[in-house]
């Protein structure tokens, strides 16, 4: 009787091995994670503000959320570190329509109405514009109300 053993050889195992190195290597340099960053960057934004404006109706008192141009974020003083090869961009890619010191600043006042600052409400649709890769995805801040929602480039 002869005995024959199943299974894969040394030889075999190292050859799956190195194809597998070959195509794992092609794959992972097609992979855009910028555009990933972008959709982490809307995520956050949006969680940001919707936060900011829970905390001013909680407190009863004027929160302010501020994005900056990496999509670093401040709640009340509070900071989230920044995401690597993203850029944000306010009201459509203008970046200062309203003349503000800075456009990333949201405040939030004990009804949890927008304003441009702690005295100017809000009268037109706030957009942030975020970028990444060849990705570009808007963030609107509703006037009034405060909704924020991910839309499109005028954010009608």
């Amino acid at each position: 009787m002869s005995k024959r053993c199943n299974g894969f050889s040394l030889i075999e195992l190292i050859v799956i091995m190195v194809i597998m190195g070959i195509l794992s290597a092609y794959a992972s340099s097609r992979i855009n994670f910028t555009s990933h960053s972008a959709a982490g960057c809307v995520e956050t934004v949006k969680a940001s503000i919707r936060m900011a404006q829970k905390l001013a109706i909680a407190q009863r008192n004027a929160v302010t959320v501020n994005v900056g141009d990496a999509c670093e974020v401040t709640v009340g003083g509070e900071n989230y570190p920044a995401l690597t090869g993203v850029n944000v961009a306010y009201s459509g890619g203008v970046s200062n329509p309203e003349g503000l010191t800075n456009p990333g600043n949201v405040t939030f006042n004990g009804l949890g109405q927008p304003f441009l600052d702690t005295i100017t409400p809000m009268t037109s649709v706030r957009i942030f514009t975020i970028s990444g890769g060849d990705v570009v995805r808007y963030v609107c801040l509703e006037p009034e109300t405060g909704y924020v929602h991910q839309g499109v480039e005028n954010c009608v």
